[in-house]
């Protein structure tokens, strides 16, 4: 959504932009390729191995942090949260209310691997729990499922992501032995080199724009969970949010020399 909001931004101001959905390795290639120009899901330090070679030879370019509080980690239900579970030591204190059963998203997974590391080390005490793993959809309607039933529930976890908009759960603390699950992540806007000097006014709206977990959450929940078009929720959100475009915008003008704000403001006025 991020990616789509940003293009309605850029064509606003007059120039024409083509979106490819394909993962970061292919992307981080095409950008050293100089086949592609702009990527904002730079995940880090999970994309590390793979940016950090290409920023150090000056093919690419981290150009700020759009996203600075996504998290990867373990979540628990309200109720057990409220209940004194604030940390991923405090789950062994309550197996029976959890079933001894960790939910989670499949095998193969980042994620998946590294809650089974836990479970193999015994870190936490969790060397006897269960460990289930499935979709996406199928481990949250479970939890939806045991949150409705007022059961205490604790499943694998992330943000942005409308689980954070649907369903009230809280983050775990970690523990020594949990770093490689529970992370916090800082996303970057990338750009191919030279493109701040080829696009100069683009460069201002990427060198200003940032959004918040809850933002992008609320994106992909109206996407993804209410099953609204990508196009319908990027142009509302921009024509409920000029103010904080006009933040991303000061100082930049369109492809003809015009108030960039303004052009944006012309084409998303309710």
């Amino acid at each position: 959504m991020k990616t789509i909001v940003v293009a309605k931004i850029i064509n606003a101001m007059g120039y024409e932009s083509e979106m490819l959905e394909v993962g970061p390795p292919i992307i981080y290639k095409s950008m050293a390729l100089n086949d592609m120009d702009i990527f904002l899901a730079g995940w880090t330090p999970q994309q590390n191995p793979m940016l950090d070679p290409l920023v150090k030879e000056g093919k690419v370019v981290k150009v700020r942090t759009n996203l600075s509080d996504a998290l990867i980690g373990v979540c628990v239900s309200k109720d057990a949260w409220e209940g004194g579970v604030k940390s991923i030591t405090d789950l062994r204190k309550h197996p029976d209310k959890f079933s001894k059963t960790i939910y989670d998203i499949e095998a193969g997974s980042g994620m998946h691997t590294a809650m089974e590391g836990i479970i193999r080390d015994n870190v936490a005490g969790l060397g006897k729990w269960e460990h289930l793993g499935t979709t996406t959809p199928v481990m949250l309607a479970e939890v939806k499922n045991r949150i409705k039933n007022d059961k205490w529930v604790v499943f694998g976890c992330w943000k942005p992501h409308w689980m954070a908009v649907q369903m009230d759960i809280r983050f775990l603390e970690g523990t020594p032995g949990t770093e490689n699950l529970i992370t916090k992540s800082d996303v970057f806007t990338v750009t191919r080199s030279n493109f701040a000097k080829e696009y100069p006014q683009i460069q201002i709206l990427l060198d200003n724009f940032v959004v918040s977990a809850k933002t992008q959450s609320e994106w992909i929940n109206d996407y993804s969970y209410k099953n609204e078009k990508a196009d319908s929720v990027a142009t509302k959100w921009i024509t409920n949010n000029i103010s904080e475009i006009s933040s991303w915008l000061k100082g930049a003008k369109t492809i003809d020399g015009k108030s960039a704000i303004d052009a944006v403001k012309a084409k998303f006025a309710k």
